[in-house]
């Protein structure tokens, strides 16, 4: 008798590789537990049967969470564009297709920045959600049903929401060429000395960055100081002076030539953009895929500029005093 061989036979259990999904998606058991409707023994056991099934470890757990293994890694980037490309499947198939709202309070410098430059993607790929940006209530209540999800800026400590990281974000200088060749220097000591420097009321980036750098500037005696970061990066853009950045909102203009890097030192500060959610929102098949959709737009970006920041930059982290 002959047999027919199964290219599925070695292929782990789908349903652990849904729950793997969750618990590398928030690094935390007793999220991810909340999410499925599991225990956080069941969850356990189902990472210990999936890990078993490949001989390595796909996690290191600690008394703060779970940190995804090289492996691990590798298995989370594979189930969420495989999830992904079901769900696509499933929902061109779909006989009828019921319209969703989906409402996501967003940073309005990360709207402006990042998802306006990108956003037809989305829609493309989900026709069927009718996506509202609101840029003017970012710190709009989850709990309270005001947004289905948001993107806000901090430090990832929000009492009604879970946050999980959109990437590193670090800080560095940026001018544009226009602003170089008037003055015929790449140097930032001798720009400083010059040009005009662009302040985020905000956060003292320059301070900041200065210091972490080890980088001496002269006193500033003839800065603008704006509102919003958006308004900031603008004026860097249309050669107004320079400016200390954030990395994912100025990536775009670096690649493409409207701003120039001054340094290859890069400034952890602690703070960034994060995807925010209650466990009642990420059940929620639109959110999901807004996630899903704008984690892989990062991490594609990221490659395309060959890591974040660059593939030669120095990325410090900001030391605090405890």
């Amino acid at each position: 008798m002959s047999t027919t061989h199964n290219p599925f036979r070695a292929f782990p259990s789908l349903r652990g590789l849904y729950i793997f999904e969750a618990a590398a998606r928030h690094l935390n058991l007793i999220r991810a537990a909340a999410e499925l409707g599991l225990t956080q023994g069941a969850l356990s056991r189902q990472i210990k049967t999936l890990e078993n099934h490949f001989g390595v470890a796909l996690f290191v757990r600690t008394s703060r969470g779970l940190i995804l293994t090289e492996a691990g890694d590798i298995m989370r980037s594979h189930c969420e564009r495989a999830f992904s490309e079901l769900q696509d499947g499933f929902n061109t198939i779909s006989q009828a297709r019921q319209r969703q709202t989906l409402l996501i309070a967003v940073a309005r410098s990360y709207s402006t920045r990042v998802l306006s430059r990108r956003i037809a993607n989305f829609v493309e790929r989900y026709p069927w959600i009718d996506l509202v940006l609101d840029g003017h209530r970012h710190l709009a209540s989850l709990v309270k049903h005001e947004a289905d999800a948001a993107i806000r800026s901090g430090n990832g400590n929000w009492a009604d929401a879970s946050a999980e990281k959109i990437a590193d974000d670090p800080i560095y200088p940026v001018a544009s060429p226009a602003l170089l060749e008037k003055h015929q220097s790449h140097d930032l000591e001798a720009l400083a000395k010059v040009a005009v420097r662009l302040h985020f009321t905000e956060r003292p980036y320059w301070d900041i960055w200065s210091k972490h750098a080890g980088l001496s500037l002269p006193r500033d005696s003839h800065g603008v100081r704006f509102s919003e970061t958006v308004m900031m990066i603008e004026a860097a853009e249309a050669g107004q002076g320079i400016a200390i950045v954030r990395n994912s909102l100025v990536r775009d203009s670096v690649m493409r030539g409207r701003l120039v890097r001054l340094s290859d030192i890069s400034v952890d500060d602690g703070t960034g953009y994060f995807f925010c959610t209650t466990p009642e929102g990420s059940r929620k098949e639109s959110v999901r895929n807004f996630r899903n959709w704008l984690f892989a737009e990062v991490r594609a970006t990221e490659a395309l500029a060959g890591g974040a920041p660059a593939a030669s930059a120095r990325v410090l982290p900001l030391t605090r005093k405890t």
